[in-house]
């Protein structure tokens, strides 16, 4: 009887940090029903109750997805629809993203490979 009281203990304890670190995580302006400050005041308080109360009164709501909805332009790319003459393009941005980008990069590592060339 005693692992359950202890169980039950550890249990609480994960949660209630869960709920802290996600309530100090969220944006103010999405936490429900009160302040985000007091939410934390909340849970901190009332150990028992304070993270119930924030994973049902003051989390964010995340919206349903409805059905018959277009999925996301994200979702919708499968490795199917892949290009690879895509992955050849400039991506747009001023500097290379990685070493094997940077042209210049190429072109001393081949003189360091193959200095005759």
């Amino acid at each position: 009887m005693v692992w359950l009281g202890g169980l039950i203990t550890l249990v609480s304890i994960v949660l209630w940090v869960y709920a802290f670190f996600d309530a100090l995580t969220t944006p103010a302006q999405e936490a429900r029903n009160l302040p985000k400050i007091l939410w934390l005041v909340v849970i901190g308080l009332f150990v028992p109750v304070g993270f119930i109360l924030w994973f049902f009164l003051g989390r964010p709501r995340t919206p349903a997805p409805v059905p018959g909805d277009a999925p996301a332009q994200d979702e919708a790319v499968s490795a199917d629809d892949l290009d690879p003459s895509d992955f050849s393009k400039p991506s747009g941005s001023p500097h290379p993203l990685g070493p094997d980008d940077d042209p210049d990069f190429l072109r001393r590592l081949n003189r360091r490979i193959d200095p005759e060339d």
